[in-house]
């Protein structure tokens, strides 16, 4: 008898310790919390349009943390970028591009080269990341003013850069989330 009573000692013991050291699905953030909590913070953006982009995302229902959310969206933001780069690269090869436009078009894909350094997972861990987002629009700003000053009037052109856009303000939101988790 003694050793059945060891027996159910030990495994109440084993119990209580997973009971304690491991959270239960109630307790756990659940993703689409942590998403919520990225998309109360876009300026120029919905909540919904925001909440609907990241839930569309698979790689956003496996996150379980904050920094997780911003490890993920600063990818799509970065992936984002290097294709509006290569969109700019692109319309260089059309032959109805006048001189003056393609400077500036070859312009434009050069900004968004550089700006896809400063979209990187360092600047999240070193907690540089905010500064790093505002370089980054920085450097889209700059193309936005180039096409502007050249007359540069293209609706594929503006749709694309307001895309970008998009995926800035949830990086932007994300990046601002974990760096300032008070707020």
């Amino acid at each position: 008898m003694g050793s059945r009573n060891t027996s159910v000692l030990f495994f109440a013991a084993i119990a209580l310790f997973s009971f304690l050291h491991f959270p239960s699905q109630t307790e756990a953030t659940l993703p689409t919390e942590l998403v919520s909590k990225v998309c109360a913070q876009t300026v120029n953006l919905s909540y919904e349009f925001c909440f609907k982009f990241l839930m569309a995302n698979p790689k956003s229902l496996l996150v379980n943390n904050l920094k997780a959310v911003a490890e993920n969206v600063l990818d799509m933001a970065r992936r984002e970028t290097d294709d509006t780069s290569s969109f700019f690269a692109a319309l260089l090869k059309r032959e109805d591009i006048n001189p003056t436009s393609r400077a500036v078009l070859e312009n434009c894909s050069s900004l968004f080269k550089q700006a896809v350094t400063f979209l990187n997972l360092n600047g999240l861990s070193g907690g540089t990341a905010t500064l790093d987002m505002h370089y980054a629009l920085d450097k889209a700003t700059e193309c936005k003013s180039k096409l502007s000053a050249a007359n540069v009037s293209m609706k594929s052109v503006a749709e694309k850069l307001e895309g970008w856009r998009n995926f800035y303000s949830i990086a932007s939101a994300a990046v601002r989330v974990v760096e300032n988790p008070d707020n």
